[in-house]
């Protein structure tokens, strides 16, 4: 009889945990899971947003490789995809602890910790949303949309600054040796591999999503741009004339649309089954002066000598400008070499959204007037670059001493400029080339480019 008596321990009523921390647990698991159902809502939300809205040129070929890349490589699209993957890792452990803590396992009151220290980020959160909300006693657009919505984000800070203190109390609670004993009491005998290869499955699965993210960081040059190797001399990097081949270019229809196909005037060599005069036409009509429409090559240059034909199809002789963009990173950041049917060039570097005149509207008889074919020569080598219509030298009127490039007739920079016929400037060292067409006082304006080529430079380019 005695062997089959069995010991047990009767847990005495100092030793059972609160009811307090039974009830702080229950909330800890709601609110870790409508944390994280809303954080994963939240990242789903912007997802959708910019593949619906800003992604809308992308095109993704059978090989998997991206066309057509339109606004991948913005910087503000670059925030918003990092974004969107932290608040899905956030939102993984937010579900995940809550999922730990309904199993009441040792490791609970720590992974509970680190899923509160991430929610108390809302408390300086909402104090400073409260802060915005007061700043819309100003003027201006922001202020204005401020102000109407300013009792929705006064809610929203309140919201943020409760849930940060609810994360602060929940990081007191689980230091408590009174709500460690909720996880003490329970088994742990069953169940031991299967949460270990939980645990090794959701690091597996953080980690390829970091790796995910760093590499497509890469690849679109938002953390790290990979160096382009410099080109030999003469070496041919590209070349087109745009009867074939043509997906590395941005392409889209519209009001503002970029095509190839055979200029007006233009007749297509039937006999061969290709069409032997066609060209990239870029065709700007939304009526804002001073734009430009963009058609970029989805390729990197470091040095480079880039020829490339173009003539005006329709619009004001006097009212165009169309232009060759090099060291393209983005929108916001490039150079910019362009000239107009009337025989004007200019020099603009963008840095930022900012756009700065490096050499201001000048004439030059090089030029061909009106409809005639001009061909546009950029050279780039390292931090120097020189410029070219129709085989002649495009001398630049440099501010100087002066606030701004001013010319005072053909050939002749105002006292204080300087004219040089190089362009020094180390701000971008590599990117991409594009072709620009647009207009100077909003009038409908296309324009035909054709018969590109991009070599590598000559030590001296004349």
């Amino acid at each position: 009889m005695i062997e089959q008596i069995e010991p047990f321990h009767r847990v005495s009523e100092s030793e059972r945990p609160p009811r307090w921390a039974g009830w702080t647990l229950r909330a800890m698991r709601a609110h870790f899971t409508a944390a994280g159902t809303v954080l994963l809502v939240g990242a789903l939300a912007i997802l959708a947003y910019l593949f619906a809205l800003e992604f809308e040129r992308v095109t993704m070929t059978r090989g998997l490789r991206i066309t057509r890349p339109g606004s991948i490589y913005e910087q503000k699209i670059q925030l918003q995809m990092a974004g969107a993957v932290l608040l899905a890792l956030a939102s993984v452990l937010q579900l995940r602890v809550a999922g730990v803590l309904g199993g009441r396992r040792r490791g609970a009151p720590a992974a509970a910790r680190l899923a509160a220290t991430l929610l108390l980020l809302s408390l300086p959160a909402g104090m400073f949303a409260w802060w915005q909300a007061d700043r819309a006693t100003g003027s201006g657009v922001t202020a204005q949309l401020l102000s109407d919505v300013s009792l929705g984000v006064r809610v929203v800070a309140v919201a943020l600054v409760v849930q940060g203190l609810l994360a602060a109390w929940y990081w007191l609670v689980t230091t408590r040796p009174a709500f460690r004993r909720l996880f003490d009491a329970h088994s742990q005998a069953g169940g031991s591999v299967l949460r270990r290869l939980g645990w090794v499955a959701v690091s597996l699965g953080l980690v390829a999503t970091l790796a995910l993210g760093l590499g497509l960081a890469v690849a679109t040059d938002w953390l790290y741009e990979l160096p382009v190797p410099r080109p030999q001399p003469g070496e041919l990097l590209y070349a087109t004339s745009f009867d074939a081949f043509n997906d590395e270019w941005d392409l889209y229809p519209g009001r503002d649309s970029v095509q190839v196909e055979v200029p007006d005037g233009g007749e297509a060599d039937v006999g061969s089954g290709l069409a032997s005069d066609m060209a990239l036409v870029i065709r700007y009509g939304s009526g804002v002066s001073e734009q430009v429409v963009w058609s970029v090559l989805d390729r990197k240059f470091s040095d480079f000598d880039l020829r490339v034909t173009a003539r005006l199809l329709d619009g004001p002789v006097d009212q165009n400008q169309y232009c060759a963009a090099f060291r393209y990173r983005d929108e916001r950041n490039l150079y910019i070499f362009c000239i107009t049917a009337d025989g004007y060039y200019s020099l603009a570097k963008v840095r930022g959204g900012v756009q700065e005149k490096v050499s201001d509207w000048g004439m030059t008889s090089a030029i061909r007037l009106g409809a005639m074919p001009n061909e546009i020569r950029v050279v780039g080598q390292g931090d120097e670059f020189r410029f070219f219509v129709n085989g002649e030298s495009a001398l630049l009127c440099l501010k100087g001493e002066n606030l701004n490039s001013m010319w005072i007739g053909p050939g002749v920079c105002v006292d204080g400029g300087t004219l040089t016929d190089v362009y020094r400037d180390g701000t971008f060292v590599q990117g991409r080339i594009a072709l620009a067409a647009g207009t100077i006082d909003g009038s409908a304006v296309a324009v035909a480019f054709d018969d590109l080529l991009i070599v590598g430079p000559d030590q001296k380019a004349e």
